[in-house]
C-alpha cells in the first residue's frame, strides 16, 4: 500500500500507517480540529486511540469536545507523558521504539487493527539543541511504522521551536502541515521496500537531508532510495546523497538509487559523482 504523503490542510485521511507533523498556536484552538480529524479516521480504521502530551494539552483533551467525550467513553486513552518519556526525556531510539512496538502489540491483542497516537511533544524538541536528535528519532520511527500499522500525529507549538527545528522535524514526516511549506520543501519517509525523498532539495535544505540520512544505522544490507517524487535537486543535495552511499558501502551495505529528476544524473556526470 502506498503511504499518504504531501502538504495537507488537515490530517483527516492519512491512512493506517500515516505519520504527520502538525503545528499549533493555541492548544484549545487550531490544534483541536486537526486532532479530531486524525482520531476520527483512526476510529473508522479500527485502531486503538492514544494521546500523550504535555499537561496544558492534556487539559484541553480532557475538557474540549468531542475529545472529552472520547476520553470519557474510553475510546481515547490518555497515557501519562512520563510513562513513555521518563523524566520528560526521550529514550535512546531503539528503546523508545520498543515501547511503541509493545503498545501496538497490546492494541492488537485487544482486538484493534493497530495503534494511532496523538502526540503533543513540543517539550521533547524544545531544549536547546535537542531538536536535532528529535528529528532523527522521527525519521527512525517513520521507517518502522508501516510494518506495524501505527499512525502518529506529532504536534508542535510553533512559537516555541525555531524555524530550523520545525524544518528538520517536519522533513522527517511523509505528511506535513501545509503552513510549513516554506520550511520543509522536501520529505524523507519510508514506503514499502524503499526510503522516499519527495519535493525539492537545494543548498538551504541539503543539510537537513544529510542529517536525516545519517539516522540510518549503516549496517550491512541493501538500501533503496526512491527519488521518483524528487522534483528538484542541486549539487549540495547530490553530495549529501553521495556521502550517504559512501558511508553505507563502507559498512558493507549497498545503495540503489531509483528514479529521480533528469538534472540529478546530469549533475552527477558533471561532478564525477557515482551514485
Amino acid at each position: 500500500m502506498v503511504r499518504c504523503q504531501g502538504l495537507l490542510d488537515s490530517p483527516r485521511q492519512i491512512g493506517a500507517d500515516g505519520h504527520a507533523c502538525w503545528t499549533f498556536e493555541d492548544p484549545a484552538g487550531d490544534s483541536v480540529d486537526a486532532a479530531v480529524a486524525f482520531l476520527v479516521e483512526g476510529r473508522e480504521l479500527g485502531q486503538a486511540l492514544v494521546f500523550v502530551g504535555g499537561p496544558e494539552t492534556e487539559k484541553v483533551v480532557r475538557s474540549v469536545e468531542p475529545l472529552a467525550s472520547m476520553v470519557a467513553d474510553g475510546s481515547l486513552e490518555i497515557v501519562p507523558f512520563e510513562a513513555l518519556y521518563p523524566d520528560g526525556r526521550r529514550l535512546p531510539d531503539a528503546e523508545q521504539w520498543a515501547a511503541y512496538e509493545a503498545a501496538v502489540e497490546r492494541a492488537r491483542d485487544a482486538g484493534f487493527t493497530g495503534l494511532r497516537v496523538l502526540a503533543e511533544v513540543t517539550a521533547l524538541a524544545s531544549p536547546e539543541g535537542s531538536w536535532r536528535a528529535h528529528a532523527g528519532w522521527e525519521s527512525y520511527a517513520d521507517r518502522r511504522m508501516p510494518e506495524h500499522r501505527m499512525a502518529a500525529l506529532c504536534c508542535f507549538e510553533r512559537d516555541v521551536l525555531p524555524d530550523a527545528a520545525l524544518a528538520a522535524i517536519a522533513s522527517a514526516h511523509p505528511v506535513v502541515d501545509r503552513r510549513l511549506h516554506d520550511l520543509a520543501p522536501f520529505r524523507l519517509f519510508a514506503r514499502a521496500d524503499a526510503v522516499v525523498i519527495a519535493g525539492e532539495v537545494d543548498a538551504f535544505s541539503s543539510g537537513t537531508l544529510r542529517q536525516l540520512l545519517s539516522t540510518d544505522d549503516g549496517d550491512a544490507g541493501d538500501r533503496v532510495l526512491d527519488l521518483d517524487e524528487l522534483a528538484f535537486v542541486d549539487h549540495t543535495a547530490l553530495l549529501a546523497l553521495q556521502e550517504y552511499a559512501d558511508r553505507v558501502r563502507a559498512q558493507g551495505g549497498t545503495v540503489i538509487f531509483r528514479g529521480g529528476p533528469p538534472t540529478l544524473r546530469r549533475l552527477a556526470q558533471l561532478l564525477g559523482v557515482s551514485l
